[in-house]
């Protein structure tokens, strides 16, 4: 699964943010949660997207949000903090994708033709 969490940034904090990114990417990785995996953060250019940045996880199971919340590594707590200071709130969306093949689909039973 992709764990996606996107936001804009406070004004005129793109550049420290993107300074504060590179130095923390390898805390990021060696102190995620367990089943966590960081792929990395990404920016939108040119204007394109609603939001401005988007980090990007791995995950194996939805059980692995429980491990996130009870998580408490010093460092990870620390660097999850110093990125509150970037994003502006209320500008966040995340969104949960899983492979189409790993994806269970319930739909609505068709009503069955009346007989004429």
């Amino acid at each position: 699964m992709l764990y996606l969490v996107s936001s804009n940034l406070k004004e005129g904090r793109a550049g420290d943010y993107i300074t504060w990114v590179k130095k923390n990417e390898k805390s990021l990785k060696d102190h995620s949660p367990p089943g966590w995996k960081y792929r990395g953060t990404y920016m939108s250019v040119l204007g394109f997207g609603r939001y401005e940045v988007t980090d990007i996880w791995e995950l194996k199971k939805y059980g692995d949000f429980d491990t996130f919340r009870n998580w408490k590594d010093k460092v990870y707590l620390q660097i999850a903090a110093e990125s509150l200071d970037f994003v502006l709130p209320g500008a966040v969306e995340a969104t949960l994708l899983r492979e189409v093949g790993d994806v269970l689909i319930v739909e609505p039973k068709k009503p069955k033709k009346a007989k004429t």
